[in-house]
């Protein structure tokens, strides 16, 4: 239980400066998972783009909401919960699925954090075709505000970091946590607003929405593809959940990373 923080620092800084290992590391498991497909991940990119169109023209008139208006808002949400419940979920074992790996070699733990994060921002990337293609349909052009995607990116992967490495040990520890993450999510989507406006609850229920971490990463994304910036509070929440989550990670990382191998 002896803090070893000097020892956690090194293993993040190093971790995160071998982007050429963690970078080479998400691509072969990208190109893994679609060995011997046609279309390799723009599987994933058809069923997304034929699940957003079905359920765009279905639900813009259930929330009796603009088609026009509604599509581009419920690809952005979608793509973006996707990545973010992603990166959730197989973080959670991204420790757990690489034992062999650590009991035989001295390894950073964040380049394993690093590489889940890259390997489904890659997906994500493939993705954002369906946000081009809808955005075309009905007629959003690119703005000033668009621009702030790429520091939301940025700001949305320093939370997801440190998320990843918190619930990779804990996993590590008690392997009830995947499936305790995973179906947690699922009810996650469903009050928190990607299917739905925020607009939409109103007087106290709005507090759902606001005091909702997981909506202000997905406004850190989905808002610059809207093409307007995200509010004030949302950078706020964002950045201190940053800082905060880092102290809180480098608090339990230094206690008990020397015992990773041994949870395995």
């Amino acid at each position: 239980m002896i803090p070893q923080y000097s020892a956690a620092v090194r293993d993040v800084a190093a971790g995160f400066l071998a982007w050429d290992m963690w970078g080479r590391l998400g691509w072969r498991e990208t190109l893994r998972r679609y060995r011997r497909t046609t279309i390799g991940p723009f599987w994933t990119t058809a069923s997304v783009g034929i699940f957003v169109v079905m359920l765009g023209g279905v639900w813009s008139k259930v929330w009796n909401q603009d088609a026009l208006t509604y599509l581009p808002y419920l690809t952005s949400g979608m793509i973006t919960w996707m990545m973010m419940s992603a990166v959730l979920t197989e973080g959670s074992l991204a420790i757990v699925m690489a034992e062999s790996l650590i009991k035989q070699l001295r390894i950073s733990y964040t380049v394993l954090v690093c590489t889940v994060i890259w390997r489904n921002v890659v997906v994500f990337g493939h993705n954002l075709l369906i946000m081009v293609l809808v955005s075309v349909y009905v007629g959003l052009a690119p703005t000033w505000g668009t621009l702030l995607f790429v520091p939301g990116l940025l700001l949305f992967c320093a939370n997801a970091m440190w998320m990843v490495l918190v619930l990779a040990m804990a996993c590590a520890r008690y392997r009830d946590v995947a499936p305790l993450i995973s179906s947690l999510l699922q009810i996650a989507m469903f009050i928190t607003p990607v299917l739905w406006t925020p607009g939409q609850l109103e007087g106290r229920m709005g507090l759902v929405v606001q005091f909702n971490p997981l909506y202000h990463l997905l406004e850190l994304l989905r808002a610059p593809l809207l093409g307007r910036a995200p509010e004030l509070p949302t950078w706020l929440l964002g950045s201190a959940g940053a800082v905060v989550g880092w102290a809180f990670a480098m608090f339990l990382f230094s206690r008990f990373r020397r015992r990773i191998p041994y949870w395995l």
